[in-house]
């Protein structure tokens, strides 16, 4: 498909832009005009003026109402931020990329190997979407679970081409998924509590199990919310330590059957921003895994 035509914006627009399209690829959600505001270090009022006029100069965002609304990059924001078209959306699949073992907002779009024949010299050139200007020569690099190969890379990065978005990266180590359950790593020592239990009784195990987070179950058994140590603080600030569990628990549980595949565990992990999953087996909590649980497992093929 052609590249549509797009003219030159002001510098307080396109700034604007830029800082759009980086927060909706961290959150995947819209984003606030305060949110851009506080990253641009100016006032709300300009953000809100700027996005009139650049809804009005050809489209180049879109507003969503509601408590939860905000502006979205159209594609036209992404090709003038010479992003890919398809960006958004390949965010969902594209792998994620850490730099110096920490999570970064850069995401991989295309991976070539080079040198292939040379066991010596083994590179990766790597395509990314996101910020760069962090990234120096150098700095350790962990790249995937690609989707489709299920594979993951280590190196050093040895060249970068802002222009161009893309990185060599001199590799340490490349590890293929294998195929594995998520209960032949999770732990099965899951320790529950009922939704109608005191608080107190909650704080009771937090303290002489030395743990921070437990599941909460309904009268059969199946897992309703989480109940941490935050929500216990949080009652203890407000002054309801005779609440009950369910008052404070959390609802959203990111849960992963235990069929389910290790790979589909990263994924998820990956996505809520969470170091472990409640595994299920009918909605009923059977285990914990881990983040270490998996990469302790991926060292050991080595």
């Amino acid at each position: 498909m052609v590249g549509m035509m797009i003219e030159k914006l002001p510098s307080t627009y396109a700034s604007i832009l830029n800082a759009l399209v980086e927060l909706y690829m961290m959150s995947k959600k819209p984003v606030k005009s305060r949110d851009i505001a506080e990253k641009l270090g100016i006032n709300e009022g300009t953000v809100r003026n700027s996005m009139v006029a650049l809804r009005a100069m050809g489209g180049y965002i879109e507003s969503k109402t509601g408590p939860y609304g905000g502006y979205v990059p159209t594609q036209k924001a992404l090709e003038y931020v010479k992003m890919p078209a398809n960006t958004v959306f390949a965010l969902d699949i594209a792998p994620p990329i850490s730099i110096n073992k920490l999570p970064t907002n850069l995401y991989v779009t295309g991976i070539e190997l080079l040198d292939v024949i040379n066991p010596f010299s083994n590179r990766a050139l790597v395509r990314v979407i996101g910020d760069m200007k962090n990234i120096r020569i150098g700095d350790n690099v962990r790249i995937g679970p690609t989707a489709n190969s299920r594979v993951i890379i280590e190196g050093v990065i040895t060249e970068k081409n802002e222009g161009l978005r893309e990185l060599v990266v001199a590799i340490n180590k490349l590890i293929a998924i294998p195929k594995v359950k998520v209960e032949m790593l999770m732990s099965k020592n899951v320790i529950t509590i009922r939704h109608d239990s005191p608080l107190k009784e909650a704080a009771k195990v937090f303290a002489e199990r030395k743990i921070r987070a437990l599941p909460v179950i309904d009268d059969e058994g199946k897992i309703v919310g989480l109940i941490t140590t935050s929500e216990i603080a949080r009652a203890y600030y407000e002054g309801n330590l005779n609440a009950r569990v369910e008052d404070y628990a959390r609802r959203d549980v990111p849960t992963i059957d235990k069929e389910a595949d290790i790979y589909d565990a990263m994924r998820l992990m990956t996505a809520n921003k969470i170091g472990r999953l409640i595994v299920v087996s009918g909605g009923k909590p059977v285990g914990i895994i881990t983040r270490t649980d998996i990469l302790q497992y991926l060292a050991s093929l080595d």
